[in-house]
């Protein structure tokens, strides 16, 4: 779902269809596919207060793009669990849904099938799906449950399938589904990592989908998250085909790959954290890497910097420039910069009315997911009434910023706070129970990377 937030700034704003002079490099596109918005919460600070804390949003969203003859085609590998835990109405819905892909699933598109369970087996070795969807459908409908759960090697058979008619011109990606736990070969969450890692740094992506409340949630996000991927938890097994249709329309609309945003900080300027997310700030400067941003999906980064007013105090000066770089759908190179600016002023009501309510209340629902990951911390050690007195000063604070905040960010929060609230509900002295740390961690997973649960709650039972 498009997430839009129109405000007030005094700033360059983009806007989709538009040339910029950084956009390309090369032959110019009929209209950026991209469109880079940077905006600061206080574009006016009062002198007199001393150095101020400025939030700037970056928002990187993809423009619903002119219609093209064709698509990018796909490279997809399915990476299928069928132990024996799966047996019933879980395997019966991940052969529909697996089905269903299928059937969606162009002429050009390559298509592999992976099943494990001790053993890995490629069901269906990688080929254009053609005229042989009816083979395809069939060899879905053979799969049985088995024995054991040999994770680790099923997505690296699933990243091999992809190698055969790997290139930059198709969106390469392995989707895993597993109900279980890692327990046949390298099972840490390191290892999985940097499974992850390996196959990302050959333009390989993976998203995970957990099925049920029995399988390793920290290992199944490590492994979305070192491509730049998605992962689900699916508490229903009847929600199962409509993430398999979520994941598939996202890929189908794909519109650039391979971004890279690079935020600066000026002399004069303190840069102190991107709120919410793993990437450090170093030599005033960090790095965020996207796999991929479909037609109409957004990013959303905040960052927090220190600014003494006598910065800017006789012209507007710019306190966080952005550039981002990224590979259009016809894999030309692009590139486009915008920058955050302020000015100081003597006026308090005036730097008070130019306050931007938005991106200051929807930067504490990022600050709340650092908290929530110390919370969770605590949880999983052990320490249940510490991490109860924990939500509870998280939601204080998430409170304190609904009271000020816009009608749309105030429901946002809202949300953030009942998320806290059942959680807290659900704790007992020794943690969280599987399915309240999965919903848990499903929430964090999407605010860490900068995902809105609107754009990845389609088709998922997460909470």
């Amino acid at each position: 779902m498009k997430k839009s937030f129109f405000l007030p700034a005094i700033l360059t704003i983009a806007a989709c269809g538009v040339f910029s002079p950084f956009a390309w490099s090369g032959s110019p596109p009929a209209e950026e596919p991209v469109k880079l918005t940077v905006r600061a919460d206080r574009p006016l600070l009062n002198h007199a207060d001393g150095p101020q804390e400025v939030i700037v949003r970056i928002d990187v969203e993809g423009c619903h793009p002119a219609p093209r003859a064709e698509r990018n085609p796909l490279n997809l590998s399915i990476v299928l669990d069928r132990s024996g835990s799966m047996r019933g109405a879980k395997l019966e819905q991940a052969r529909q849904a697996a089905e269903m892909l299928v059937e969606r699933l162009g002429p050009d598109d390559i298509f592999s099938l992976v099943i494990y369970d001790t053993e890995v087996e490629v069901l269906v070795p990688p080929q254009r799906v053609g005229r042989n969807t009816d083979h395809i459908r069939r060899e879905i409908r053979r799969i049985e449950a088995g024995g054991s759960t040999a994770l680790y090697a099923g997505v690296e058979t699933g990243g091999r399938q992809l190698a055969e008619f790997f290139d930059d011109e198709r969106i390469n990606r392995v989707i895993l589904l597993s109900d279980g736990i890692a327990n046949v070969g390298p099972s840490s969450n390191r290892e999985i990592a940097q499974l992850g890692q390996s196959l990302a740094r050959q333009g390989r992506s993976v998203t995970t989908v957990g099925l049920g409340d029995d399988y390793n949630e920290d290992l199944m996000t490590a492994l979305a998250e070192a491509s730049d991927a998605n992962y689900y938890y699916v508490a229903d097994v009847e929600a199962l085909p409509g993430v398999f249709e979520n994941e598939l329309g996202e890929l189908q609309s794909v519109i650039a790959r391979r971004l890279e945003l690079e935020i600066t900080f000026p002399d004069g300027v303190e840069p102190l954290e991107i709120l919410g997310r793993p990437e450090t700030i170093e030599h005033r400067r960090g790095k965020i890497r996207f796999g991929t941003l479909a037609a109409e999906q957004s990013r959303e980064i905040y960052v927090a910097c220190r600014v003494d007013p006598g910065f800017a105090k006789d012209d507007a000066k710019p306190v966080v420039q952005a550039r981002l770089a990224y590979a259009d759908a016809e894999n030309r190179e692009m590139k486009t910069e915008r920058e955050a600016s302020v000015k100081s002023v003597d006026d308090a009501g005036l730097a008070a009315k130019s306050q931007v309510a938005d991106i200051t209340a929807r930067a504490e629902i990022y600050r709340n997911a650092a908290a929530t990951e110390r919370t969770l911390a605590l949880a999983d050690a052990g320490n249940g009434v510490e991490a109860k007195s924990a939500i509870t000063q998280q939601i204080g604070r998430l409170r304190s910023a609904q009271t000020a905040a816009p009608a749309q960010a105030a429901a946002e929060i809202q949300r953030e706070i009942e998320v806290l609230e059942k959680t807290q509900s659900e704790l007992k002295e020794d943690g969280l129970s599987k399915e309240g740390r999965k919903s848990l961690q499903w929430n964090l997973f999407n605010r860490r990377n900068a995902k809105t649960l609107d754009q990845t709650q389609k088709g998922s039972d997460g909470r």
